[in-house]
């Protein structure tokens, strides 16, 4: 911006015609009290106003700042290249409302991290022209702090989980390939000896248990092979109604056979749901998974509720059903492997929907009260993975800046 040799202005805020003495007053005292910093620019570059709350956020007092252009205070330092910028932007571009997150280097040492919002100001001439920018600072720095400190714990509690995969996968893989022939030959020679006793007899009653047990033990080194062949997901962008939709459908009429009432909500074909980046085939594994849970906890019907709801930053699935519900005491446990309160069962499917989920950068949840049902929610980003800085924009363009 260019600057003149006029003297400074005062740091105050002229009253609109027609405005009286108290109202004005009544406008100083707002601004003076913000705890948000503001400056005014006038169109020859000067600042010509500020706030006492700027004074601590940008570290200069009014002497330093009024009178003085944006370029001659900050553009000598380097490191405000992203936080000068804006003001460069603002002018070139005549954009009349700007928001964004920046750093700021502090004259005596140290970052702030800053949101700027900025607004182009009308002449007082004839109010068409631009006549200035308002510029206002808030100081987000701890938050901000508080931001990136959750992000690398969440990166680490990331990095631990991966690392648990990484040992539960040797596991898994271990036990796939140690139990799986000695069982086969255990089964087999069971069933040859079976073959020859009578069919009410001792031996084979107890040839019988041995049939059942390898059976089992077969079952649970196929599920244990599907987690450890667990392919790394593959994502695209995805419409996530669409995709919901197609994953309910087959379900509906193994909910319509045992009397279950299965409502779908927020998904389905023309539902304008934001896109994620998932694998869809991989990631419908996770919903059939907690849909067929669903249906078993309700063999002699019920309702059976799917939710959609999507925001800037993630899409949020629910599923709900109005079965028998689990224990407080089991509910920590239901994601681990081999844990289950099923008798026929290995335990592993939803050990294998968490894993999904958490490899899609989301996170699948459960809570369930006995007698209640079972809700599952399943968490998906959008943009698949940790978020960013705030950083947005609104433009538009009046007359250009003389």
């Amino acid at each position: 911006m260019p600057r003149d040799n006029r003297t400074p202005r005062p740091s105050s805020v002229p009253a609109p015609p027609g405005q009286g003495l108290d109202q004005q007053a009544a406008i100083k005292n707002v601004v003076a009290s913000m705890s948000d910093g503001l400056m005014v620019i006038n169109q020859d570059g000067e600042i010509v106003f500020t706030n006492p709350a700027l004074t601590g956020i940008l570290d200069l007092l009014p002497d330093q700042m009024l009178g003085r252009g944006w370029a001659e205070l900050f553009f000598k330092d380097p490191a405000n290249r992203e936080f000068n910028q804006i003001i460069v932007d603002i002018i070139t571009e005549s954009i009349y409302h700007y928001n964004k997150q920046v750093t700021y280097k502090v004259p005596a040492g140290g970052t702030k991290d800053l949101i700027i919002t900025t607004a182009l100001l009308p002449s007082e001439e004839d109010g068409k022209e631009v006549g200035g920018v308002l510029v206002m600072f808030k100081d987000v720095s701890e938050l901000t702090q508080m931001h990136r400190r959750s992000r690398e714990l969440l990166r680490q509690s990331r990095r631990l989980f991966q690392e648990k995969l990484e040992g539960l996968d040797r596991l898994a893989r271990a036990v796939a390939h140690e139990i799986r022939n000695p069982v086969t030959t255990i089964g087999g020679l069971a069933g040859r000896l079976l073959a020859d006793k009578p069919p009410e007899s001792r031996d084979a009653r107890y040839l019988q248990r041995i049939l059942d047990g390898t059976a089992r033990l077969e079952r649970m080194v196929e599920e244990v092979r599907i987690y450890a062949d667990l392919p790394a997901p593959v994502r695209r962008p995805a419409n996530l109604a669409e995709w919901l939709g197609k994953v309910v459908a087959p379900f509906r009429s193994l909910a319509k056979k045992q009397g279950v009432r299965l409502s779908l909500s927020g998904a389905g074909k023309g539902h304008q749901a934001a896109e994620a980046m998932i694998d869809p085939p991989l990631l419908a594994k996770v919903l059939e998974i907690i849909l067929t849970n669903a249906l078993e906890a309700m063999p002699q019907g019920g309702q059976l509720k799917v939710g959609l709801m999507c925001d800037s930053v993630s899409g949020v699935i629910a599923v709900s059903d109005t079965g028998k519900g689990m224990s407080p005491a089991d509910l920590p446990y239901v994601f681990d492997p081999f844990f289950t309160t099923k008798a026929d069962a290995v335990g592993m499917s939803l050990a294998i929907a968490k894993r999904i989920a958490l490899e899609h950068q989301g996170d699948i949840t459960v809570a369930s009260r006995p007698g209640c049902g079972t809700t599952f929610t399943l968490t998906i980003p959008q943009d698949g993975g940790l978020g960013g800085e705030l950083d947005t924009e609104a433009q538009s363009r009046p007359p250009e800046m003389k």
